[in-house]
């Protein structure tokens, strides 16, 4: 049975995709993007560069049944050793560069964000300091509204660029209902294809200073030189998810090469061959070990693909 569907969706989606207006790329290793390094291949991985041409496509394998899902800069995705059992839908190609018009800023969702906030520093625009060290894309961090200390993404956002699963292309002003922590859920299950952010001009020197701050203090507190998809776990209420690990004595837990980081206990690095099930297995644990010594049950925050 699960081989009929699994075959069924793949046929349907290559005779979606086979002679569609938008590039397809077959049988695209994941590990290569994701910064966890792991994953399988991706059967179908499509690489828009206009949104116009996809929401058709989407409309298409909507409407066929056709799974699929959206990939930004895999900062957060821990991906199956046989690769995800959807199509793949990259918005790397989306790249466009920041438009700057005074303080609002219009940018595609595959742009950098690091990139992004080494442009803003020289345009003199304030808001998104915090974020030079999240290894991620714009479209990324919008649906995640990714954060760090008193920073979140969508706190700079004024509207969104996303394409319903149904190929209709909408414009979404971002309100007070739209982003949460570490979650859109204003966008729904949206695509990202650009965002537009609104900023605040301050001295580039000014800027830039606050940036380093953010990065020095990143560099001292977080593991570097490893692969891994940054924190694992969402904060609970009122407490950390780092120092609820840390409590309950699992830095350096490993499970093959993933390990429970001596920095950061909320990051598991990938020591070099992980795989998903190691990682995940190890995951798991953390979590168990946590829940029985304090009650508190961690939400992940990086997201499985299988």
């Amino acid at each position: 049975m699960l081989m009929t569907a699994a075959k069924s969706w793949i046929d349907e989606a290559q005779a979606i995709l086979r002679e569609g207006p938008v590039r397809v790329l077959r049988d695209v290793p994941l590990s290569g993007r994701t910064c966890f390094g792991i994953g399988g291949p991706a059967r179908f991985l499509l690489a828009p560069d206009d949104p116009e041409p996809l929401a058709g496509v989407l409309g298409r394998l909507t409407g066929a049944g056709v799974p699929f899902d959206f990939l930004g800069a895999g900062s957060n995705l821990l991906v199956s050793d046989e690769g995800p059992s959807f199509v793949v839908v990259a918005a790397e190609a989306l790249a466009a560069g920041p438009e700057i018009r005074g303080a609002s800023v219009r940018v595609g969702a595959g742009f950098s964000v690091p990139k992004l906030v080494k442009r803003l520093q020289q345009a003199g625009l304030s808001g998104l300091e915090f974020a030079e060290g999240i290894p991620g894309s714009v479209g990324g961090c919008v649906r995640m509204n990714a954060g760090w200390h008193e920073g979140m993404f969508g706190q700079t956002v004024a509207s969104v660029t996303t394409i319903t699963r149904q190929g209709a292309i909408e414009e979404v002003v971002a309100g007070t209902e739209t982003f949460a922590y570490r979650k859109s859920p204003g966008l729904g299950d949206r695509f990202v294809a650009a965002a537009t952010l609104r900023l605040t001009p301050d001295d580039p020197g000014r800027i830039q200073e606050r940036v380093l701050s953010f990065r020095e203090h990143r560099v001292r507190t977080q593991p570097t030189g490893r692969k891994n998809a940054g924190c694992i776990f969402k904060n609970p209420p009122g407490d950390h998810a780092g120092r609820l690990i840390d409590a309950t004595g699992l830095k350096g837990l490993a499970v093959g090469p993933a390990v429970v980081s001596d920095r950061h206990a909320n990051f598991i690095l990938n020591r070099g061959g992980a795989t998903f099930k190691e990682v995940a297995s190890l995951i798991d644990a953390v979590r168990e070990a946590v829940f029985k010594q304090t009650g508190i049950a961690l939400e992940t925050e990086v997201i499985r693909w299988i």
